[in-house]
């Protein structure tokens, strides 16, 4: 069952549009805001689509934009609102009443706290070719609602939602009608697809999708009120949770959901389908491709967060998941090479809403799977086949990888140290293709000691790959960073017990807490990744060992670095009588690595002094 009734929390918004829009055309409110709370997986949007008829140019100059910020792409339509919270609105409203006035209409889409709202606002339209695989050649303006879900990505998508005002008595129309009780999802299809529409009486929610209707409803883009009375002498009664007496319903508005192409169906059947022809919908805009892969795994991960049986009736108590409608996905896989027309910023935009807010382990299996891998992640593509020692994996480099991105993504939510986890083993390619049978071991310690050693080699791939996809310059030093550093925690658990609090100590220095603990969750999922009984890998007590000193550490020394010293360069050469020389930093940072195997003792400038005597005495 989908949660009609939430989407009762879009009125106020649909309202605060109307007063913002003062023109004659129905406003529809469309895409996820409308898609995601008849899922369950939202209550509150603050990213909001909404689409009207009328020329652009027109509803620009209609727009009042007092309390909100504006902005219109002219080549697409689009118009951006966003509208601020209360404490942020510019004094320089002249009237009192007005900005009165305004301030309520900003609490009643909920605005009163420190969020923000963004309304994006594209004229009905139609669309011309995609030559560029991206963009279309030419936009059309349009008043047809049927034309506009036609240029639409998937049908989930494409699901209007709009609130008109009771304009005549219609209640006499309903009275004494049967009103089926909602308890079956396919009963209710079923009559669905039979009458084209139907009424959900509790909520007084008219769904639409016969074409016919949807025409007469809304001709020209503007609600028709007679036509209305027309479909309700005909109209299928449903009730969510009771009985509701006929003559009890005097409404003073209609919700009305304009459903073309039949995205409820596919809400409830859970399947991701494009609108009419799929190679037709992924040629015009291969983004879609990766979009799907996004859209089902993100979805599904929400859903399975936010489970909430429908309480009234306890059905549906059951989590359903979605999956690809057939010719969808096969569509998908059939024109996977295009992805490499598309802009690499919006390829990363994808996989970071993944990697954030989905399952990432099962959204780089529909990338394998839907054969993208090699063209977005050609490193790791790579470690496919490449096999390593049993005695310490007993899968290969990409097996490897993808379970330990399984159990990263259970203890950290952090997206650049999950795609750390995706390429720390991808320099192995190179490492295990140098080695040859009856290697001796200084052989073998010169190409771990070499630039072939995966540690070394490893962060330099992705360097390379995640700037083909057009992540920052800072966000690829991060990622680097965790992957130079996954086997640290390794000699900080192999240290000897009287020097293994130092070298956390220094690590903690280096990187801070928060990085610290990532590279640990990253040591934790390589570790319980090996799935090697004869390793014992599923023993993380040691990594949990350096954890517990590492938060001792915050707790009572915080992040101790160079700036902490009581002495710092111009200190040295004063007091050592030396000139400006290289080797003061040097000198800092053997003082550093000695201050820190004791820092309550050792950070005062007169033993700091002293040691650094007997250093310089070594560097001379």
């Amino acid at each position: 069952m989908l949660f009609f009734d939430y989407l009762k929390n879009l009125d106020t918004h649909i309202n605060f549009l109307k007063k913002k829009i003062k023109d004659k055309h129905t406003l529809f409110l469309v895409w996820w805001c409308v898609r995601d709370l008849l899922l369950g997986i939202e209550k509150k949007p603050i990213d909001i689509d909404f689409t009207m008829s009328g020329e652009p140019k027109t509803l620009e100059k209609l727009i009042d934009k007092t309390g909100m910020s504006f902005f219109m792409t002219e080549k697409f339509w689009t118009m951006t609102l966003i509208a601020q919270p209360i404490q942020s609105i510019k004094s320089k409203v002249k009237s009192q009443n007005t900005s009165t006035n305004s301030k309520s209409d900003l609490m009643d889409i909920g605005l009163d706290g420190p969020s923000t709202i963004k309304y994006e606002l594209t004229p009905l339209r139609t669309e011309g070719d995609y030559n560029d695989s991206r963009h279309p050649d030419t936009i059309n303006r349009s008043n047809d609602i049927l034309l506009d879900s036609q240029r639409r990505d998937f049908t989930i998508n494409c699901i209007y939602y709009a609130n008109e005002q009771r304009k005549k008595e219609y209640t006499p129309l309903l009275k004494d009608k049967h009103i089926i009780k909602y308890t079956d999802d396919e009963i209710f299809l079923k009559k669905l697809d039979d009458h084209g529409y139907l009424l959900i009486a509790d909520l007084n929610l008219l769904i639409v999708q016969d074409h016919t209707h949807i025409k007469k409803l809304f001709d020209d883009g503007m609600y028709d009120d007679k036509h209305l009375m027309t479909m309700l002498k005909s109209v299928t009664l449903f009730s969510l949770e009771k009985q509701p007496k006929a003559k009890s319903l005097k409404p003073k508005a209609i919700s009305i959901i304009i459903d073309p192409q039949k995205g409820i169906q596919d809400c409830i059947r859970r399947k991701l389908k494009a609108v009419w022809d799929p190679d037709k919908r992924f040629i015009e805009d291969a983004l879609r491709i990766i979009r799907a892969l996004r859209f089902v795994n993100v979805l599904n991960e929400k859903i399975k967060i936010n489970k909430n049986p429908w309480k009234s009736t306890k059905i549906d108590e059951k989590i359903s998941l979605f999956d690809f409608q057939k010719e969808t996905w096969n569509s998908l896989k059939k024109n996977h090479a295009l992805v490499k027309n598309v802009a690499k910023e919006r390829i990363k935009e994808e996989i970071m809403k993944a990697f954030t807010d989905g399952n990432p382990f099962g959204f780089v299996a529909l990338m394998d799977e839907a054969q993208l891998l090699e063209h977005l992640f050609p490193a790791l593509y790579a470690t496919k086949n490449i096999e390593q020692p049993i005695r310490y994996h007993p899968f290969d480099v990409y097996a490897h990888t993808l379970l330990t991105l399984f159990e990263l993504q259970k203890i950290n939510k952090n997206p650049l140290v999950r795609l750390a986890m995706l390429y720390h083993d991808v320099g192995k390619v190179d490492q295990f293709g140098a080695y040859a049978d009856n290697l001796s071991k200084e052989e073998i310690r010169a190409i771990l000691a070499g630039p072939l050693n995966h540690r070394r080699s490893s962060p330099e791939y992705a360097k390379k790959d995640f700037k083909a996809l057009g992540f920052s310059s800072k966000e690829i030093a991060d990622i680097a960073r965790y992957i130079a550093h996954h086997h640290t925690p390794e000699e900080m658990i192999f240290a000897k017990e009287e020097n293994k609090e130092k070298k956390v100590r220094s690590f903690f220095s280096e990187a801070g807490y928060e990085r610290a603990m990532n590279v640990l969750d990253i040591a934790m999922a390589d570790r319980l990744g090996q799935y090697n009984p004869l390793q014992n890998s599923s023993d993380i007590s040691d990594v949990d060992d350096i954890r517990k000193i590492l938060k001792k550490l915050q707790k009572e020394e915080w992040q101790f670095t160079m700036k902490e010293l009581c002495i710092d360069g111009w200190d040295i050469m004063k007091e050592l009588k030396l000139p400006a020389w290289p080797a003061i930093g040097k000198l800092l940072q053997k003082t550093l690595d000695w201050v820190m195997t004791d820092i309550k003792w050792r950070n005062n400038k007169k033993q700091i002094v002293g040691f650094l005597k007997i250093q310089l005495k070594h560097l001379k």
